[in-house]
């Protein structure tokens, strides 16, 4: 157990995509999902490349305040699609949805983490980045259905990570002080900084010693190459 955490933690709390599932792996089933129906001919490589440029454009253009962020999939999409001369549909959003939350499935580990934490009787939140609400809770509830007390989505709040807002209204929800507990991510720039910046104790976990190091350096109290790897508390 680590020093600066009550013992037993009265909660967790985690982030989604990256920490307890693979975003990156689920867009690109459900971005060819949508490529085998919309534009077959392309090359799978060349659309996803594109998507991805996509995504990233529209971060920016959220960031300089000149884009909506709910309209995300519907701007990526839309831009992605229309390159190859094919106009985006509902039915294409759909399809997209529908393959993206086929696709979230649990880290290794995640689960098994999750159930444990609850059978020793820590309550357990959800805080992600994403910006759509309804879509980001139908990819958590596929994926762990019923097993968090509070799910927060970032875009809903109307501020993102590394912004504490967002975990603020999280600890409000829980009704516990940030000392009660801790963070658990995957980002030093959004899940540590943030975590840090409204008061929480910060566990890090990715598997790059680099990423760890700079999660250490950004004020994480520990930083571990995987799940299994978090101090176990039952």
């Amino acid at each position: 157990m680590r020093p600066d955490l009550p013992a037993p933690p009265r909660f967790l709390a985690f982030d989604f995509d990256g920490t307890l599932t693979d975003f990156v792996a689920a867009d690109i089933h459900a971005l060819d999902t949508l490529r085998r129906t919309a534009c077959p001919d392309v090359p799978q490589v060349e659309f996803e490349n594109r998507a991805v440029d996509e995504i990233m454009a529209f971060h920016a253009r959220v960031e300089a305040g000149v884009a909506d962020p709910l309209r995300q999939d519907a701007e990526r999409l839309g831009r992605t699609l229309t390159a190859y001369g094919v106009t985006l549909t509902e039915e294409h959003l759909g399809l997209y949805t529908r393959a993206l939350v086929a696709a979230t499935v649990p880290m290794p580990g995640a689960a098994e983490l999750l159930r444990d934490l609850r059978g020793a009787g820590v309550r357990l939140a959800l805080l992600s980045n994403a910006y759509d609400g309804p879509a980001q809770r139908a990819r958590v509830q596929a994926c762990f259905p019923d097993v968090f007390e509070v799910v927060v989505i970032a875009g809903e709040v109307g501020a993102l990570k590394p912004d504490p807002l967002p975990f603020r209204g999280m600890l409000d929800a829980l009704g516990l002080p940030a000392g009660a507990g801790a963070y658990v991510g995957d980002s030093p720039e959004h899940d540590v900084r943030g975590a840090v910046a409204a008061g929480l104790s910060a566990w890090h976990v990715h598997a790059h010693p680099r990423v760890r190091e700079r999660a250490l350096a950004g004020g994480a109290a520990l930083s571990v190459a995987k799940l299994a790897d978090l101090p176990r508390l039952s």
